[in-house]
């Protein structure tokens, strides 16, 4: 993993951290990333677990995985 990813991935999880719930269409302004390089952000986090994807019909919503799961 590169540091620029690495990087990346932090100020996703901050973001996510301070604003709570986002759609991934909100961390791409946000960013100012493209769509599938914040997915692919979005998707390390989700692996390691610190971030959760809750899914509203088409659109995937992410926040920071809570200590207690829930």
């Amino acid at each position: 993993m590169t540091e620029r990813i690495k990087e990346r991935k932090e100020e996703v999880y901050n973001i996510l951290s301070n604003k709570g719930e986002m759609s991934t269409s909100e961390v791409v302004r946000e960013i100012g990333l493209t769509h599938s390089q914040a997915f692919y952000i979005l998707r390390l986090l989700l692996k390691e677990g610190r971030v959760e994807e809750i899914k509203r019909g088409k659109v995937a919503y992410w926040r920071v995985k809570s200590a207690g799961g829930e």
